[in-house]
């Protein structure tokens, strides 16, 4: 140490710095922090943090705050939605009534189309509000036909009847077969309905119809390139639901060959009938069906090998419809996962009409919250069917009610909480109280995980006698 007046001053390593303006040598003591203190502070954190995550649901995710828009479409109204890239489908025509009286459906194939027959206690009234046509339309229609036909004429006829409505539910056009070559038909003009008395000499014959789907692969497109009627690609579509979902599946350069009845009303082509026989080769598969009507039973299509073409469920939960085909790349269906329970999402144009994947039992019909509206359906073997965020549900379905597979059941929409026009389709199994999930999407696979075909096939006498009145299906579709 050197001595510097009366201090001692430190010098080379020994000598300490000096911090803060802090008398050097002092050291700095840690407060100790009360234990009651430190949990009254951690729960004042947790709180601050809990109520974070509440403001953050309420505001972003239920949508009760202006940012919602920001994130979540609200479910809309019919009429007010953004309809996006899909579009909408089953629009009101400014005119239903077309400009030829035999072929009213012709610019119609774009409306929800639907069959029914008037027999036992099921009037015209019936029918209609059955295939989703509204109270007011129907009573305009009844009204618009009476000064034409005594409607009470029709009772247990066995009428057929056929009807294009819009996707609102209003009817824009019928027919009714009264007898050979005697049809009845009303259309929605803008001065309202027509009511048009036609009688002509019926005929029939067998169409050959060979098609190529085009770079867009669109069914109905290479239909109309053929020269035929656009209602002919419903008729080929339904005949392969069960094997081909011609909106996902379908390819360029797919080839469809179908033996089809065509119906005439004196010279002129008035609608198609049944689907005979029809091959269709392509990406998916190669399918080939046969119609045979087995002694006793009624007139089916069967396989080459005579299995039946049923399955447990149909290929697509859709009936077929026009998308625009700059649209197509959004239809494949994609698996998702919502509080546990697996479904498939399939985006649609709003509108599009959505069937029964089989022969059922409606379960629920009603309001299910995010879920939207849906429809429940039980199959006969204990599978469960769960459509969610329809935009209305078709016909008079309640509980109890029987749907057949192929049946409109109702449309696609946005109800409930999702942002954009859609349906969920969920599967599942009901076991001693327990659910157990099913993928969805196996409806669409291939090979042996397909649905099992319904019913036995054709065997011993009937297998050949089929095979005998077949022989010329076979060759013309070869």
């Amino acid at each position: 140490m050197a001595k510097k007046g009366n201090r001692r001053v430190p010098t080379g390593k020994g000598r300490r710095r000096s911090t803060g303006g802090k008398k050097s040598g002092r050291k700095r003591r840690s407060r100790k922090v009360d234990v009651a203190e430190r949990k009254a502070r951690n729960r004042t954190i947790l709180l601050f943090g809990l109520l974070m995550v509440v403001n953050a649901y309420v505001f972003l995710w239920r949508g009760e705050g202006s940012l919602a828009d920001l994130s979540v479409q609200r479910a809309a109204v019919i009429g007010s939605h953004d309809a996006g890239p899909l579009g909408t489908y089953a629009e009101p025509p400014e005119n239903a009534c077309g400009d030829d009286p035999l072929r009213i459906f012709d610019d119609l194939t774009d409306l929800l189309y639907g069959e029914s027959t008037l027999e036992g206690s099921r009037d015209l009234a019936t029918a209609l509000r059955e295939l989703g046509v509204d109270e007011g339309s129907t009573s305009e229609a009844l009204t618009a036909i009476r000064p034409t036909f005594d409607l009470r004429l029709l009772a247990e006829s066995n009428t057929p009847l056929r009807v294009a409505s819009d996707r609102f539910g209003a009817l824009q056009a019928a027919e009714l077969a009264l007898g050979e070559g005697h049809v009845l038909q009303l259309c929605r003009s803008p001065e309202g309905y027509q009511v048009r008395n036609l009688q002509h000499a019926p005929s029939s014959d067998v169409a050959i119809i060979d098609l190529e789907l085009g770079g867009d692969a669109d069914l109905r497109q290479a239909v109309i390139n053929a020269g035929e009627a656009p209602e002919l690609a419903a008729h080929i579509a339904e005949a392969l639901a069960y094997d081909v979902d011609f909106l996902t599946d379908a390819r360029p350069h797919d080839r469809v060959k179908v033996a089809i009845e065509k119906r005439f009303l004196g010279d002129h082509f008035h609608r198609f009938g049944q689907v005979l026989g029809l091959r269709f080769a392509g990406e998916a598969g190669t399918f080939t069906y046969l119609r045979h009507r087995p002694q006793g039973g009624r007139s089916e299509l069967y396989t080459r090998e005579g299995e039946p073409r049923r399955r447990q469920l149909l290929r697509t939960p859709f009936a077929f419809h026009r998308v625009a085909p700059e649209a197509r790349g959004l239809l494949a269906p994609t698996l998702e996962v919502i509080t546990g329970r697996t479904g498939a999402m399939f985006r649609r144009p709003e509108g599009a009409p959505v069937v029964a994947l089989s022969d059922a039992v409606v379960r629920a019909a009603e309001e299910a919250g995010d879920s939207g509206l849906v429809l429940e359906l039980q199959l006969p073997d204990g599978l469960h069917i769960r459509y969610a965020h329809l935009s209305r549900i078709v016909g008079e379905l309640r509980p109890g009610a029987q749907v057949r597979a192929g049946q409109v059941v109702g449309l696609a929409g946005h109800s409930g909480k999702t942002a954009s026009d859609r349906v969920r389709l969920e599967m599942w199994r009901a076991d001693a109280g327990e659910e157990a999930m099913i993928d969805p999407l196996f409806i669409q696979s291939s090979g042996e995980g397909r649905p099992p075909r319904l019913g036995a096939p054709l065997s011993d006498d009937e297998l050949d006698r089929f095979y005998e009145d077949t022989v010329a299906l076979r060759r013309v579709l070869r």
